[in-house]
């Protein structure tokens, strides 16, 4: 029995499930694995072991006790008992308690992302830029989120967190994103026209489309910014999307757009041409003496 639920536990941590889920789980096991100590208990009696089976009873109700508190803290709302001796303990020693579904989300929460860039850059290299949203460019970042869901690259799905916990983080003023933290784009790159500066990206370079133009870079219009200096695209995240906050009782889902936060980073455009540019013509044609018989 004992090595049944070693490896069913085993198995679950290979997947991800989130913190509620995966404690209904380890309640559960325990609790129906606890009657195997009621059992073997229950044996030492037949066999004339009665202060052995004395122990396992006692480890059973023990073990049946604190059962019965988690299944009332992750299967119920009301979470409470009156016979818990959890705030007698936590009195007596000076304890602080702790919520472990609240504590677990803060921190997956508070955790930094992977931001991909086009490279490295110094941070005084980037100036802060706005981006102006269309019709199309809306749509087509829809359309590039339900992409990357579908392969995989994005999962809306709040962190994996409870509707229990999201009402609770709500309330302290931390409404929480279906996406999560900002996730970068797999491919982006700026296109500069004649009249736009425009951000290009997809889940790779063959599906790129318009996503965003941008309209200030610094305190200068895009197009004087970009007579003005080499600009580069150094991160296109995705951020905004669905959001779920407090309600009176329960949590509320928004349905909000899907945005761009980017990070341009420049350089002065040089006046002079380089001194070791070199004039192909001139020097790309050979010089051939003829050979005399």
């Amino acid at each position: 029995m004992v090595s049944i639920l070693s490896m069913i536990n085993s198995y679950l941590s290979y997947i991800n499930l989130n913190v509620k889920i995966k404690n209904q789980v380890y309640t559960t096991l325990a609790t129906i694995g606890n009657f195997y100590l009621l059992y073997v208990s229950y044996r030492f009696f037949v066999n004339g072991f009665i202060v052995r089976g004395l122990l396992f009873i006692l480890a059973f109700l023990l073990i049946a006790y604190f059962a019965y508190l988690n299944i009332l803290y992750y299967f119920t709302k009301d979470k409470k008992s009156r016979y818990d001796i959890s705030p007698w303990i936590e009195k007596t020693f000076h304890l602080t308690p702790k919520d472990p579904l609240t504590e677990a989300a803060k921190k997956k929460a508070s955790q930094v992302g992977f931001v991909q860039t086009n490279g490295i850059f110094k941070n005084e290299d980037f100036l802060p830029a706005e981006v102006k949203f269309d019709t199309q460019a809306k749509e087509n970042l829809e359309k590039l989120v339900k992409s990357l869901v579908q392969v995989g690259y994005l999962s809306l799905d709040y962190d994996g967190q409870s509707d229990e916990v999201l009402f609770k983080l709500a309330k302290q003023g931390q409404a929480q994103r279906a996406l999560g933290q900002p996730k970068a784009l797999p491919y982006f790159e700026l296109v500069a026209s004649e009249k736009k500066l425009l951000i290009y990206g997809g889940l790779n370079q063959m599906e790129k489309m318009v996503l965003g133009e941008i309209t200030t870079v610094g305190l200068m219009p895009a197009l004087e910014a970009y007579k003005t200096y080499h600009l580069y695209l150094a991160t296109a995240m995705i951020t905004g999307g669905p959001v779920k906050v407090a309600g009176r009782v329960d949590v509320i889902e928004k349905v909000e757009p899907y945005r761009l936060e980017i990070q341009v980073a420049y350089r002065k455009r040089s006046q002079a041409q380089p001194k070791n540019s070199v004039n192909v013509s001139a020097q790309a044609t050979p010089t051939y003496r003829r050979r005399r018989h």
